[in-house]
């Protein structure tokens, strides 16, 4: 499928843009004592993998992780970044010993601001260092590799989402970078740098919408529409985009492309649980209380230990007076609740219903 072919000629070139090996590179001293460690005597009796690992765990060790997206020279040398970052240091020490390296997406509750309108989603990611298939392994069919994980949130595993190949991580390195871009206010350095995210993977759909949003805010509607309709096209049409897509057709008062829009706002399967929170979330502030209720319910049926989405619910259903869907709500969220006090509220909320539920029996 070939991307939209819109002109690029609204948006002002920057002077230089970051290249993919700029990203990865690690100066000669980074890489003699990675090497140096690597080969030393005390590690001989580890594998490739475990090698690696206590490297990052000694180099590491003061690490501050904060949300810059930083090149793996970078990081090695102020020793901070995030998780993308570590994804990168990882990938470059381990192309300099041959160790095969995976990723995966591990989906966090998003930040959620509606200045500017505009929201702001962080995928973590986690990377996996393979061990090394033996001569036996060779030609066989393994159903599970051994593998270490490099996370700074390693216990965080109930939101695991989709395995990612080299050139989605690579598409998603040059996103993120988009997105400081649009937090910084500079569009046009946003728009090239989705740009280069596609380059690396055509079918990356936070580049696309990035793409669409910028041609949004240059009021080119007609070219907006063109990459969020390329966009709709994908295998994975995330829910941030066809938001998006529907302040557009707002803005067009484009009654047939709204109700199209919100037909597949209902229907989507994201299986990032926090893309339908930001959703219902909206539609609270708008007062499109059946909508919200649809949206925290697709939540919960991915996601149903979300304290804020099951409370959200609750009050869904109590202000509609549906006390039955609320009783077995708090039930179902009993269930996940862990903590004494989160615990203890489920409880005194379960007994306030059974106890309405009662006296509207008996008024009956």
């Amino acid at each position: 499928m070939q991307l939209p072919a819109t002109s690029a000629s609204l948006f002002r070139q920057p002077e230089s843009l970051p290249q993919l090996e700029q990203l990865f590179y690690l100066n000669d001293e980074q890489q003699q004592d990675f090497l140096g460690y690597f080969h030393s005597q005390e590690q001989a009796t580890y594998t490739a993998e475990y090698r690696l690992y206590n490297y990052l765990q000694n180099k590491l060790m003061y690490f501050t992780y904060e949300g810059a997206n930083n090149s793996a020279q970078l990081a090695l040398e102020q020793r901070r970044g995030n998780c993308m970052t570590l994804a990168l240091v990882t990938s470059a020490l381990a192309k300099l010993a041959n160790i095969e390296v995976g990723y995966k997406v591990i989906y966090q509750e998003p930040l959620i601001d509606y200045k500017n309108n505009i929201f702001i989603s962080s995928n973590h990611i986690r990377t996996y260092l393979y061990k090394a298939t033996t001569k036996q392994e060779k030609g066989r069919l393994l159903l599970q590799r051994g593998a270490l994980i490099i996370d700074y949130f390693p216990d965080n595993t109930h939101l695991t989402g989709q395995d990612i190949q080299v050139a989605r991580f690579h598409a998603m390195l040059f996103s993120n970078l988009a997105a400081d871009a649009l937090l910084q206010g500079d569009s046009d350095k946003a728009f090239f740098l989705s740009q280069k995210a596609l380059e690396q993977d055509p079918t990356y759909n936070p580049a696309v919408n990035m793409t669409a949003l910028m041609y949004h805010r240059k009021n080119a509607y007609a070219e907006a529409a063109q990459w969020f309709d390329y966009g709709m096209k994908l295998k994975d049409n995330r829910i941030t985009l066809l938001t998006n897509y529907r302040d557009l057709a707002i803005k067009m008062d484009n009654q047939q492309l709204l109700e199209k829009i919100n037909q597949q706002l209902l229907t989507n399967e994201d299986d990032n649980p926090y893309a339908w929170l930001a959703l219902a979330i909206d539609a609270e502030r708008n007062q499109q209380f059946s909508h919200a209720k649809r949206y925290y319910e697709k939540l919960l049926e991915k996601a149903p230990y979300l304290h804020k989405a099951n409370l959200a619910l609750i009050s869904l259903y109590l202000k509609e007076k549906n006390f039955k869907s609320a009783q077995r709500l708090v039930e179902q969220a009993m269930d996940y609740a862990y903590e004494p006090e989160r615990r203890e509220f489920y409880n005194t909320k379960l007994a306030a219903l059974k106890q309405h539920r009662q006296n509207l029996d008996k008024s009956d």
